[in-house]
């Protein structure tokens, strides 16, 4: 498409070659010195950004020794190839661009690579440096229960106790994955910080619940919500919080997540975590022996329990279930097969993510963290992430490790809802509820798969 528009202008020849250099990057040096000078160096920073993904060392090489030599003199596009080259090498963990790495660290402390290195000591277990790196990012991100704990398991694995001691009494303040789990290394019960809503006697609701509750009635569960969104948007703060305990009141749970969303209610954690559709997920839940709770979280996580939900990549409802992977499950539950309509339906759908959770946690000797990463990622990238692990981390490190953020952040989000749903209620108590005494003190590798 580019080719047609471009082949009678001036962009005719660069075109060609940033085609060419997609493909082989390397082959940067052979960039014909007659290009606009600005055309030229554009196309050098573009070179090595792609060298930077498929050979990381190699392009850290040429940047060093050659890019200038080659016309690369302007200093943002140097900047913006550098940084590229800073980012695999830190994620990949590039042993040979490890001193470059750092030193470019320290004249460029782009705070989003200090905090990949920073975890990049945490992957390695670099105890001694981790401290360092986490300093150097902002105060605000260093007070975070995510690196307040990393710092302390630093200090407790080199010999200073009491110090790590208080390191984890301050990140157990927050309500996160990281700070139940600095709870949890103290003993301590999980800080839910929940705040209550008490409803004005004055609240009527508006009109357009009356529309809603028709729409719902009649099927029509996507009017009802475009209608429900239109309501946010013409609300006030004061508003957002009555129709969130409105519809918690009529079990619109999806709608009640919705509005605790706009109404950005953080910590009132009834609309936030309601116990939606529990009977349908106890229901499902003791034919595989799996833990109610935990499947429930998964839809919090994957949908907000809007039934409705489909993703960009297609997944639908409630559990998310990509159309290939519940026509599998159904086929082997000898059930009919899934359809869009179907998908949609809770308890269909609720019916197959619990199926498949099952299976997942079956594939992994009921190891929750795994099964959860496959849950979002695919087991056989979690068999590769544990191959990686080649002589078995601690969970928390091999959870810190997995290497899409996506999958980190679900992981951590899943297991902790988890927490707040049962410390909410089941009437459990809030504390050691965030891994299981295997989980824990496992040491993760592909040995964990080893079903003897």
């Amino acid at each position: 498409y580019l080719d047609d528009m471009l082949a009678k202008s001036d962009y005719a020849t660069a075109s060609e070659w940033l085609q060419t250099l997609y493909s082989t990057p390397d082959k940067v040096a052979d960039l014909p010195r007659n290009l606009p000078a600005a055309q030229r160096q554009t196309l050098l920073s573009a070179a090595l950004r792609r060298w930077a993904y498929k050979d990381t060392e190699a392009a850290r090489k040429w940047f060093d020794t050659q890019s200038k030599k080659q016309g690369l003199t302007d200093a943002a596009l140097r900047e913006r190839a550098g940084t590229r080259i800073a980012w695999y090498s830190t994620i990949r963990g590039v042993e040979a661009n490890r001193q470059w790495l750092d030193d470019w660290l320290t004249t460029h402390p782009d705070t989003s690579l200090v905090a990949q290195r920073a975890r990049r000591t945490v992957i390695e277990q670099d105890w001694d440096a981790l401290n360092e790196w986490v300093m150097r990012l902002p105060q605000e991100e260093r007070n975070d229960s995510r690196w307040l704990y990393w710092r302390a398991r630093a200090l407790e694995s080199t010999d200073q106790p009491d110090q790590a001691r208080e390191l984890y009494q301050q990140a157990a303040q927050q309500r996160n994955f990281f700070a139940f789990l600095a709870a949890d290394r103290l003993g301590e019960p999980y800080r839910f910080s929940e705040q209550k809503h008490t409803p004005a006697a004055t609240f009527t609701p508006p009109p357009a619940v009356t529309r809603i509750r028709m729409l719902r009635k009649l099927d029509e569960p996507y009017l009802a919500h475009q209608e429900w969104m239109w309501l946010m948007w013409h609300s006030n703060k004061e508003q957002l919080a009555e129709l969130a305990d409105y519809a918690l009141t009529q079990k619109w749970y999806d709608l009640a997540v919705q509005a605790s969303i706009q109404a950005k209610a953080w910590n009132t954690l009834a609309w936030r975590f309601p116990p939606a559709y529990l009977p349908l997920f106890e229901e499902e839940a003791k034919p595989h022996d799996l833990d109610p709770w935990l499947a429930m979280a998964v839809a919090r996580r994957e949908s907000a329990f809007n039934p409705q939900a489909r993703s960009p990549v297609g997944a639908m409802g409630l559990m998310q279930l990509m159309p290939a992977t519940a026509r599998k499950v159904a086929k082997d539950a000898n059930m009919g097969k899934p359809t869009t309509k179907t998908l949609q339906d809770k308890h269909t759908n609720i019916t197959l993510g619990s199926r498949y959770l099952a299976e997942l946690l079956e594939d992994f000797n009921g190891n929750r963290v795994l099964a959860l990463a496959a849950y979002n990622a695919g087991p056989s990238r979690v068999n590769r992430w544990l191959e990686n692990a080649e002589d078995g981390v601690p969970a928390d490190v091999w959870i810190e490790s997995i290497a899409f953020r996506e999958t980190r952040d679900y992981v951590q989000a899943v297991l902790t809802y988890r927490a707040l749903f049962v410390g909410m209620h089941d009437d459990q108590p809030r504390s050691n509820q965030l891994l299981t005494q295997e989980e824990n003190d496992g040491l993760y590798s592909l040995t964990m798969l080893d079903k003897d």
